[in-house]
């Protein structure tokens, strides 16, 4: 049995009563606006998407969210056993449109009212995040992980935040967008139009 919890107990009762732990963490989203990318070909598109992991074939459109996370603490005191922080999310949403599809063209209309499905996957995920990142932060930052302890340690729980945000954050986006990269809805996109995504994309190689 260790002897921690007890000598934390006594110090209580010697010195004063164990308060609990006062822990905050506001979140703050900060939203980018949506930019549509019109400029890139088919090929680096297909090229963008293989470096991002998606499944091979080619690229008529691509969502991306550049999304970057922040985590400080605002106002720690452990001595009074308070800790304070805030988590501040910016993102940098832009659509790619392969060029290949003319602005006011069906195949146009058709690839970006499919990548802003995605986009609207993402805006769901990230409402959903404060709430998600509430239940981080009492996961992470537990009464036991900071009771004795010292402001380095303060960077390893850090580490640990951000490595169960994205856990939690892949873990609520994947499904989404999984629902309409498939190959049944690539099917179902590539019959609208009239056959002019095949005519428009006749001759072009990934």
């Amino acid at each position: 049995m260790s002897l921690r919890p007890l000598l934390i107990t006594v110090l209580c009762l010697v010195l004063r009563p164990c308060a609990a732990w006062d822990i905050s963490n506001r979140v703050v989203i900060e939203h980018g606006a949506l930019v549509v990318d019109h400029t890139k070909s088919v090929p680096q598109i297909t090229r963008a998407q293989a470096q991002g992991g998606f499944p091979d074939g080619q690229g008529l459109g691509l969502f991306q969210n550049r999304v970057k996370v922040e985590l400080t603490y605002t106002g720690s005191d452990l001595n009074m056993r308070r800790l304070a922080m805030a988590t501040r999310i910016v993102t940098a949403p832009i659509i790619y449109i392969a060029r290949e599809f003319p602005e006011g063209s069906c195949t146009y209309a058709v690839v970006l009212g499919h990548e802003r499905q995605h986009q609207l996957f993402d805006l769901e995920v990230l409402r959903a995040m404060p709430d998600e990142i509430s239940g981080i932060t009492r996961a992470v930052y537990t009464p036991d992980a900071l009771d004795w302890m010292r402001k380095p340690d303060l960077e390893r729980l850090r580490a640990r935040f951000f490595r169960q945000y994205h856990y939690v954050y892949d873990g609520l986006s994947w499904p989404r967008h999984q629902t309409i990269d498939n190959p049944a809805s690539y099917r179902r996109l590539s019959m609208l139009c009239n056959g002019e995504f095949e005519r428009r994309l006749a001759g072009t190689k990934p």
